[in-house]
């Protein structure tokens, strides 16, 4: 009978320890099953010191080319003798401080504060009367983000769409170790001229609302560690699993012996 008790009271505190260690970690608590929220239609936008592509095509390419900016390179050859050739090569436009920039033909363009398809769909527009069906495509070339601290692959990521959530962000990056603090995860972003720093705290769905739940060009994510006395309780919850597994076999074998020792004791 006592020792069915010590059983249940281990039981009982294995499952608390259990729930309050996938509470430490798990995101979103707060977001029930089947909640529904509008969708934020969130796009990246243009920027100063942003690098695009600008590609003009066309039915008739000819009338394309003298719209799209080309570089000509030496590139060495692999052949024998090593001879230099050269090739062209689209080049990307750079926004200056102004938010312009410099387009063949058309000349300055303020583009700063508009999307992608936004600026498309400008060019096409003044490109119409140069050919008959011009067609824009446009892409960042300087996309990228940095999420450092308690991921499990920190680095630099290139982004080729229009928008990269936080989350997303952090699967990038290998998801956040069991040691990175999920309750004060940093963004920090470069805007205008201005540094700004916020904190978001993922175990809530009020990330959502936040302006820095999508990520800007550049943006660099930070994952603190959690606190010494946390980083203990994490540990030990780490290993909690094996630690069971002992206790659950000393228990067996105490049982045994017990059992063979009262049967021994009848005969």
């Amino acid at each position: 009978m006592v020792v069915q008790r010590a059983l249940i009271l281990i039981a009982s505190a294995l499952l608390l320890i259990s729930c309050g260690s996938a509470k430490n970690i798990a995101y979103l608590q707060d977001a029930a099953s089947g909640e529904m929220a509008d969708i934020n239609t969130y796009t990246n936008i243009i920027k100063p010191g942003d690098l695009l592509s600008i590609v003009v095509s066309s039915s008739r390419p000819e009338l394309a080319v003298p719209f799209n900016l080309y570089s000509v390179r030496q590139q060495m050859s692999t052949t024998a003798t090593q001879q230099a050739t050269q090739r062209q090569e689209l080049e990307g436009y750079t926004v200056n401080t102004e938010g312009d920039i410099d387009f063949p033909t058309l000349g300055q363009l303020h583009v700063a504060g508009m999307t992608r398809n936004e600026l498309a769909e400008m060019l096409k527009g003044m490109l119409m009367q140069y050919m008959p069906d011009p067609i824009v495509t446009i892409n960042f070339l300087n996309f990228n983000i940095t999420v450092i601290g308690e991921v499990a692959r920190p680095g630099n990521f290139k982004i080729t769409g229009d928008r990269v959530s936080l989350l997303e962000a952090l699967g990038m990056a290998g998801d956040m170790t069991e040691f990175g603090d999920r309750e004060n995860v940093m963004v920090i972003r470069e805007n205008a001229g201005v540094r700004e720093v916020a904190r978001l705290n993922i175990k809530s769905k009020k990330i959502f609302d936040s302006p820095y739940y999508y990520l800007q060009q550049n943006d660099v994510v930070v994952v603190d560690p959690i606190d010494a006395r946390a980083r203990e309780t994490s540990a030990f919850q780490m290993n909690f699993p094996t630690i069971v597994s002992l206790g659950s076999f000393a228990s067996s074998l105490a049982m045994l012996i017990y059992y063979i020792t009262i049967v021994s004791g009848r005969y």
